[in-house]
């Protein structure tokens, strides 16, 4: 089962999925959770979750980058301002 990502806070001028800030995912009590992106790439890396985004009726993968020393997130195969992950609603 797959983790959906429901939505996300970056900064107020994103250039790229490094500047997400927080992802939320839907709490088992209800309403949202949020994590980091590092907190996300080590559900995907270490856990072995599969996490995806929805945008437009289809579903994309989530990938986990580590670039430098700077873990975070995006949608395959993005990485841009453009990147479906920086598409979602403000959690």
């Amino acid at each position: 089962m797959a983790l959906i990502v429901r939505c996300v806070d970056v900064d107020d001028h994103p250039q790229d999925c490094r500047d997400i800030e927080a992802i939320g995912f839907d709490a088992d009590t209800g309403g949202i959770a949020t994590r980091t992106p590092e907190e996300v790439y080590n559900l995907i890396e270490n856990d072995g979750y599969e996490v995806v985004v929805e945008h437009e009726g289809a579903q994309t993968d989530v990938n986990a980058v580590k670039r430098g020393t700077t873990k975070y997130v995006r949608s395959e195969p993005n990485d841009t301002k453009d990147d479906n992950l920086l598409k979602q609603d403000s959690c």
